[in-house]
Parts: structure tokens; sequence; C-alpha cells
């Protein structure tokens, strides 16, 4: 039987410590580059049940990827999504839901993390393709849209408590480009890669140059990022978060991991 996992990530690194993980829990996965290449092995091979894709990736990002998989005709259940990322956000996440993702994760993972949602993901997708084989079609319909419904009102309920989330932290007077600014920043210190100061300001895509830079002054003034001189070059400047900073991050990313996980399980299907 071929492996019932694909991993997708534009990032070979990535792909090894995920692969690495799962090969450490006795789980095993095919991996591709790309999500075009994705898109054709799942078309061509049926064992595939559980896809782990990066958020972020050129040409085809993980919320279109599932979007289009979605909108394949396979003759049998689409396989489960579980979407990765470093830079977590109300609007990815919504998103996510709402292309179909059945989970959320956000790195660096944590093995165990891992593991329970790949392990929940392959149970669903078991049952669904067990279902799906023995069911007649009239037992099908009802299911279906049991199924939608369940999906949809998770959908507005995961809208509105991720809003409320990013709510709790209305104290930091942090607008959305200044939250994007310094988990792009902690997504970089994590990879072990330093941003410089125009580096940063072209990372977010959708926002001005001009106001990117206004936010990492503001930042820098309020004691979120420091800028560090390059000694090899007097007229560049990197960033670095403070502890302020760090403290905030790792507080919001675990309220927002615990948050998508209370919606993942409501959003599954009832046993048996």
């Amino acid at each position: 039987m071929e492996p019932e996992l694909l991993l997708v990530d534009d990032d070979p690194s990535a792909l090894r410590v995920l692969h690495g993980m799962l090969r450490a829990a006795g789980l095993h996965g095919s991996e591709c580059s790309d999500a075009h290449t994705a898109l054709e092995r799942i078309m061509a091979n049926d064992d595939i049940l559980v896809v782990l894709c990066d958020l972020y990736m050129p040409r085809l990002d993980g919320i279109q990827f599932t979007q289009r998989l979605g909108a394949l005709q396979l003759g049998r259940p689409a396989p489960r999504v579980l979407l990765v990322t470093a830079r977590p956000s109300l609007e990815s996440a919504i998103a996510a839901l709402r292309g179909g993702a059945c989970d959320f994760l956000i790195k660096p993972l944590e093995e165990q993390q891992l593991l329970t949602a790949v392990n929940k993901a392959l149970v669903q997708a078991r049952r669904e393709l067990l279902l799906h084989r023995s069911r007649n079609q009239d037992g099908a319909d009802v299911l279906e849209t049991t199924a939608s419904r369940r999906v949809k009102y998770a959908a507005l309920e995961a809208i509105e408590q991720l809003r409320r989330l990013r709510g709790r932290y209305d104290v930091h007077q942090l607008d959305d480009v200044a939250w994007e600014l310094l988990l792009e920043l902690l997504r970089s210190e994590r990879g072990a890669h330093r941003l410089s100061v125009s580096g940063l300001t072209l990372s977010i895509p959708g926002v001005s140059a001009t106001t990117s830079l206004r936010r990492i002054s503001e930042l820098t003034a309020r004691g979120y990022v420091d800028r560090i001189p390059d000694m090899r070059d007097g007229r560049r400047e990197f960033l670095a978060l403070t502890g302020k900073a760090h403290e905030l991050l790792s507080d919001y990313l675990e309220n927002v991991d615990r948050c998508l996980t209370d919606i993942q399980g409501e959003m599954l299907p009832p046993a048996g």
C-alpha cells in the first residue's frame, strides 16, 4: 500500500523535519515541493488520505490548494488537509476553515501536537472512505447534508472566536499590520534568519512599504523591536524582537492554538 500521508512544502529542510517526526512515530508519507504536483499525485493515488501542506508557498498557496482539491472530481472523499504556518493570523485561519482545511497547525510544531492532529485526521479520513464505499445514495445525501451544516456552523463560530481572541490584546494597541510584522519577525528568528529593516518592510503582502516602515518605527519606539546595526554595512540595520514582544507572541500563539484545536474538535463528525 502507498503512504496515506502527503507532505507539501517548498522548504526542503521543513520537509525533512516533518518527515522525521512522523517516521519516528511509525507514520510514513511521500513528499513534494509544490501544490500543483500534490494535486496531480492525489488524482493518481487513491491511498492518500491526509495532506500536510504549508500555508505560504509560491504559485499556489495552501488555501488555494485546499480549494482546488475540494473542487476535484475524485469519485471518493477528498483527502483531509492540515495547513501548517509560522505566520498565523485571523484572516488566514478563517480562509483555511472556509477553504476546507480540517486543522491549522502553527510552527514550530510540537511532536505530540503534530501526531495528535495527523492521527485524528487519518481516523476521520478512513471513516469517510469506509462510509463512501458502503452507504447507498440516499444515505449519502443525508450524511452530506448533516456534515455540510456542521461545517457551516463551526466555521461561523470560528470567525467569531478568533476575532474575540485578537481583541484580548487591545491593550497593546497593535493593528493588523503591526501583528503581521511581529509574527514575520518571529518566523524569521525561529528559522535562524535575520531580517533587515528593508526586508521586513517588503514582507507583508498587500501592505505598502511606507505603512510597514511607519509601523516598524512605532514598534521600535514602544519597545517591541530592537534595531541592530550591520557591522559590515553601516547603511543597514537588522531587527530583533525584544523580550516584551516574545512574551506577547508566545501568549498569543498559545491561545490561537487552543482556540483552533477547540474549533477543529467541534467540526468532527460523530463516531459510529
